[in-house]
């Protein structure tokens, strides 16, 4: 039953950090009052793979908004601790534009916040219950999140985040979010606006396919630890809004678990303009070759 408690609890916490993606946030539990303090972060040492086509880093600086350590107020004993950082564009994009992104963000982590302090926590304190009934070993939650700015271009902005989260269990989880923002307003750009079809998918996931198998031995595909049935998998998993806008292709995103393991991490592809250029709408074209 533990097990199971614990995939339950994890399922609960990637689902509602999806949220900011445009995803469900899961109904958070009612919660007693909480100590909170701040503190240092405490996250865990997992030892990640390397992975390939990921989009380059631009340098920038973040700003760290928060880190608190919750306790039991049982007991005195830590039960999360959770640290966010979030990107700093200013000198990138002004006016109402940085207005707008900075208060898509101010909603972001203000509904992180409560998750953490609310449901999370629950969840936390059931675990540690768990694991005194069971004389076994608690160890306290932990949610690091981090920001980086991976295109600055003349008319667009794709900022990375990370989560990195410990909610019990042999090891931790890695999700990876993508937001990209237009320079002349702010807004939030979907897939929807980077394509002139609606049939958006179809046209990404062959030119995947396409390219693994045109692919040899040595080829871009090669070394990764894919499922059998990953490119039924690619269908299956597609994200409409884990992409990055890039200055000469788009990075499809694929998180952990959705195409190989755990150990493979999460996994990019990039499908590059000059492919599909026939299925970009006019108004992205216009954008992106105006400057890069």
């Amino acid at each position: 039953m533990n097990i199971l408690r614990t995939l339950l609890l994890t399922s609960l916490l990637l689902a509602w950090l999806s949220a900011c993606g445009g995803k469900t946030e899961p109904n958070r539990p009612t919660t007693e009052p909480l100590e909170t303090e701040p503190s240092a972060a405490a996250g865990q040492d997992e030892s990640k793979p390397d992975e390939d086509t990921e989009p380059a880093v631009i340098e920038g600086s973040e700003i760290e908004e928060e880190t608190i350590e919750i306790k039991d107020s049982a007991d005195g004993q830590p039960l999360l601790t959770a640290c966010v950082t979030r990107p700093d564009v200013t000198g990138l994009v002004d006016g109402a534009a940085k207005r707008a992104i900075d208060r898509y963000y101010d909603a972001c982590y203000r509904e992180e916040k409560e998750w953490w302090v609310g449901g999370l926590a629950d969840f936390a304190r059931e675990n540690k219950k768990s694991a005194a009934d069971c004389g076994g070993t608690f160890l306290p939650f932990t949610v690091m999140e981090s920001s980086e700015i991976v295109y600055d271009g003349s008319a667009f902005l794709a900022i990375r985040r990370d989560v990195e989260a410990y909610t019990g269990g042999a090891h931790g989880s890695h999700m990876v979010y993508c937001e990209n923002f237009r320079k002349a307003d702010g807004e939030l750009v979907t897939m929807a606006d980077v394509f002139r079809t609606e049939d958006y998918k179809s046209v990404i996931l062959s030119q995947i396919a396409d390219r693994s198998s045109q692919e040899d031995t040595e080829g871009e595909y090669s070394g990764r630890d894919f499922y059998q049935n990953w490119e039924e998998m690619l269908d299956r998993s597609f994200d409409e809004s884990s992409f990055f806008i890039g200055p000469e292709a788009l990075t499809i995103v694929y998180q952990e678990y959705d195409i190989a393991p755990y150990s493979a991490g999460t996994q990019t592809f990039l499908v590059s303009y000059s492919d599909i250029s026939n299925e970009l709408s006019e108004r992205f074209l216009q954008e992106i070759y105006g400057g890069k």
